[in-house]
């Protein structure tokens, strides 16, 4: 393990200059090679509760922090939510979501600024989690992944503390290189439950458990609002709803879509609609607001190029697809249709062999005796 710089050492080591021991630049050159160490030590591991530790630990172990906590941004509500916490009770793992774009601190954190608060008592954004915990300063910064800003990490003392620029730097370093770990460690697990879920669906026969099996792993997995099935009935040229997930029961008044041209992109390939309240071919548009939301995302189900129907997910916000996700819902797609088209053949196999096995029985004194083998 290596060695990783904290508060102490810093005094130790300014006393050490000031007894002409060590100097200022090789005190530079060490904290920069621990630093550089630590993100290596964090970047190593694509479990993603081992990730969380690891940055936690490393905040903990540098700062001298009496506690800290990472926060992540959940799409499904454009909050940040407490994903762990190091040096705090239990109950911590219980506190609200934050809407970081409220306050001031939040908004500077979404601007991608360290932010050093004196007093948390009297900061909006953290004032609850400070008074339940009895934490008196902290330390700030913004996780980033990929550009964007998708979550904080936090230290905090539980005595009033001026955090340095020299800590503030470090932690700012520290959880930029926390956001790409968690992002990819995030995309390995879910590349890890997509390969579970192709495996569920795939085992089953009964068609409406797989309905809603997809509906359900399609919502958790990209943290949607809501998601929905809907297949072809190819002579009446119609999309029907089959399965639907976290919306309400009144949201499909229609269980029927005539294949319109914009039904008929959806077949086609991958769409996604920023802002489906201003589409007038949307169906549902009187509904968006109520259920709250804003964006979808529609995908088609194919086997053999052939579309037997669409996956649809329904997000509250506007939200951009990155490569992966595209590849994730692309997958799961995959997965999707031929588990629907496996139960479908599965099911008109059995019905065949019922109908036979009636033939046959009444072919043999019509059901009296069975016939001799």
């Amino acid at each position: 393990m290596p060695h990783i710089l904290s508060h102490p050492d810093l005094l130790l080591w300014h006393a050490a200059i000031c007894k002409g021991g060590t100097t200022e630049m090789e005190i530079e050159s060490q904290y920069r090679s621990d630093l550089c160490m630590t993100c290596g030590e964090i970047s190593c591991t694509l479990n993603y509760e081992e990730a969380l530790k690891a940055i936690l630990d490393a905040v903990h172990n540098c700062l001298s922090a009496d506690g800290s906590s990472l926060f992540l941004l959940d799409l499904s509500n454009d909050k940040f939510s407490i994903a762990a916490v190091r040096g705090l009770s239990e109950k911590a793992m219980d506190q609200p979501p934050i809407a970081l774009q409220e306050g001031s601190t939040g908004a500077r954190l979404l601007e991608g600024h360290e932010v050093a608060i004196k007093d948390l008592v009297h900061d909006p954004t953290f004032e609850k989690i400070a008074r339940d915990e009895g934490l008196r300063s902290g330390l700030a910064a913004p996780l980033r992944s990929r550009g964007k800003v998708i979550g904080a990490l936090l230290a905090f003392s539980r005595e009033p503390r001026d955090f340095s620029a020299d800590e503030a730097s470090y932690l700012l370093t520290l959880a930029s290189q926390g956001g790409v770990t968690l992002g990819n460690a995030r995309q390995h697990r879910d590349l890890h439950l997509i390969a579970e879920v192709g495996r569920a669906v795939t085992s089953r026969r009964d068609l409406r458990e797989i309905l809603r099996q997809i509906v359900e792993s399609a919502k958790n997995l990209f943290a949607a609002k809501g998601a929905a099935v809907y297949l072809t009935n190819p002579e009446a040229r119609t999309l029907e709803v089959k399965a639907s997930y976290g919306l309400s029961d009144g949201f499909f008044e229609k269980d029927v879509l005539k294949i319109d041209d914009t039904v008929q992109e959806c077949l086609e390939r991958l769409v996604v609609i920023p802002d489906a309240s201003k589409e007038r071919e949307f169906p549902f548009p009187e509904h968006l607001e109520t259920e709250g939301l804003r964006s979808v995302i529609c995908t088609p189900l194919k086997v053999k190029d052939k579309p037997i129907g669409v996956l649809r997910l329904y997000m509250t916000r506007l939200r951009e697809l990155s490569h992966a996700d595209r590849m994730l819902i692309g997958i799961l797609a995959d997965f999707s249709a031929i588990s629907i088209e496996n139960a479908r053949l599965y099911n008109h196999i059995v019905r065949d062999y019922e109908d036979l096995t009636r033939d046959v029985w009444q072919w043999y004194d019509w059901g009296e005796r069975p016939p001799k083998t």
